[in-house]
């Protein structure tokens, strides 16, 4: 009687410090500082389970490049997840606004336009859709309580087939294959083995190189920041737009303890609650796949 009358005031702590947790989430402070620029919260509802809020900053005229900053705060890792614009094939592309829409995102961004290659380790909502070699991909892995954890650094050494079933057998419910990773364990991480100019885990660009960028990083448990910033080509020519190390820093000063760049460029886009919120430098570009919040 005693061991039964234990294991049920066990569950019922159990019960009581999950319940706690659900209501108490969306109450970590923001990742930044200064005015909010756009916000969404349903914190109040009871099936409530998402919280945003942006923060905007437009450097011009001085540069000719402006930032956003996303705070989201979810009720469970249900909230967050990955999405093709074709299920069935995803090598097919389409707008961004036009995935989110059809996923009923609140907020979405480009992912890792996996369409696009053909390599990494590809898991989206658990089902394995590629694991081929790759020498120049970093590897987010999200599980199915939201925690993001990296595989990055040489990749050449992976088995993949036995890593992908390693990872569907952990629990991971997504991989993101781009890079490179920027933050993990709270500390910034080397961008190149040997010097600047080995490209070696930087996909397209150099890590000082000028771009427009998508990168997602987390703070805590439930508690991620997604960054996009745009670059505009001035006037000479050149590219106005943010390194990685510019990147880096600001997801350090969010307090991010992971954290790894997207793809970026002309893929770069905002959606948020119906619009497109940034100046995309490809506003048709199609992609294969999308990060969604809903």
């Amino acid at each position: 009687m005693k061991k039964t009358l234990t294991v049920i005031l066990s569950l019922l702590l159990v019960c009581l410090a999950v319940s706690a947790a659900a209501e108490g989430w969306g109450q970590e402070p923001l990742c930044f500082t200064g005015d909010v620029y756009a916000t969404y919260d349903d914190s109040a509802l009871p099936d409530g389970h998402l919280k945003i809020n942006i923060k905007f900053v437009d450097e011009r005229p001085a540069r000719e490049r402006q930032y956003f900053i996303c705070d989201i705060q979810v009720r469970s890792a249900d909230a967050l997840t990955t999405t093709f614009f074709n299920p069935n094939n995803m090598k097919k592309t389409g707008l961004l606004e036009k995935i989110a829409e059809n996923n009923q995102a609140v907020l979405a961004v480009n992912c890792d336009f996996c369409g696009d290659h053909d390599s990494g380790i590809i898991i989206r909502n658990g089902q394995l859709y590629r694991a081929e070699k790759t020498y120049k991909l970093d590897m987010l892995m999200i599980d199915g309580d939201g925690n993001f954890s990296l595989h990055n650094g040489s990749r050449k050494q992976d088995d993949v087939k036995a890593l992908a079933q390693q990872l569907l057998n952990s629990g991971i419910r997504h991989t993101v294959e781009f890079g490179p990773a920027l933050v993990k364990d709270g500390q910034a991480l080397p961008f190149t083995t040997k010097s600047d100019n080995d490209n070696k885990y930087v996909i397209s660009t150099r890590s000082s190189q000028l771009e427009s960028r998508t990168a997602i990083g987390q703070i805590s448990p439930l508690h991620y920041v997604i960054i996009v910033a745009d670059g505009t080509r001035k006037s000479n020519g050149n590219w106005d737009g943010y390194s990685l190390q510019e990147l880096q820093q600001m997801f350090l000063d969010c307090g991010a303890q992971t954290a790894i760049n997207l793809d970026g460029g002309g893929s770069t886009k905002l959606y948020f609650y119906n619009q497109v919120l940034n100046k995309p430098t490809s506003p048709s570009r199609q992609v294969s796949d999308a990060l969604i919040f809903r």
